[in-house]
C-alpha cells in the first residue's frame, strides 16, 4: 500500500510545474513528520499548493497525507493564509483509518516583528469523508516561528491530530509540542 501512495505522490511532484517547493520537518519526543509542499499552479492573487507529508512515532504508528491547499499573501497584510484538503491514511496498532479533511492554516508575520511569525492551523473530516475504521479525523495546533534567512526558518509549536476509531475511543496520532525547521527551494 505505502509503495503505492509513494508512486502516486512522486508523479504528481514531479508532473508539476514547479517554482517554488518546500521542506518541513517537525521533531518532538515520539513523533516525527516531514512535509514537502510544492507550487503546482502560480497565479496573482494566489497560487495552489501540492503538499505530502509522513508521520511516525514511537509506537510504531505511521500516517501519510496528501493535500491541495490555495495559498494566499499580500505585501499589505502580513497575513499568509492557505485553505484546501488533505486525504489522510494512518495505520495505527489495531486500526486503519482513512479521512478527507478540509481546512487550512493562517501565519501573521508583520515586518516590524523582525521576522517572527505567529500560526494556527485546523483541518477536519468529518465521519461521512472518513472510511477505514474511522469516525472522523480532526488536526490542530500553533506555533512560532522565526526567519533566520529568506529560505530557513526555525519554529516552536503544538499540534493535536486525533482518530474517532468506529465503535471505539479516539485515538491520539500525535500530541504535544514540536521544534521544526522550513527550508525554501
Amino acid at each position: 500500500m505505502y509503495s503505492r501512495i509513494i508512486l502516486l505522490v512522486s508523479a504528481l511532484l514531479m508532473s508539476s510545474a514547479a517554482t517554488s517547493e518546500e521542506l518541513n520537518i517537525q521533531l518532538s519526543d515520539d513523533t516525527a513528520r516531514f512535509m514537502y509542499l510544492t507550487e503546482a499552479f502560480g497565479q496573482d492573487f494566489g497560487r495552489l499548493e501540492l503538499e505530502a507529508g509522513f508521520l511516525y512515532n514511537e509506537n510504531d504508528d505511521t500516517m501519510v497525507n496528501l493535500g491541495l491547499l490555495v495559498r494566499g499573501e499580500s505585501v499589505s497584510v502580513p497575513l499568509i493564509v492557505s485553505i484546501g484538503a488533505r486525504a489522510y491514511y494512518a495505520s495505527l496498532a489495531n486500526n486503519t483509518v482513512g479521512a478527507v479533511a478540509i481546512g487550512g492554516d493562517l501565519l501573521l508575520s508583520p515586518e516590524t516583528w523582525g521576522g517572527f511569525g505567529v500560526g494556527l492551523f485546523y483541518y477536519a473530516a468529518p465521519s461521512v469523508v472518513s472510511f477505514s475504521d474511522a469516525e472522523g479525523l480532526t488536526e490542530y495546533g500553533g506555533y512560532v516561528n522565526f526567519q533566520i534567512t529568506p529560505q530557513a526558518r526555525v519554529a516552536l509549536g503544538y499540534q493535536r491530530i486525533d482518530a474517532d476509531i468506529e465503535n471505539a475511543a479516539t485515538v491520539v496520532i500525535d500530541k504535544g509540542s514540536y521544534f521544526g525547521i522550513n527550508i525554501s527551494f
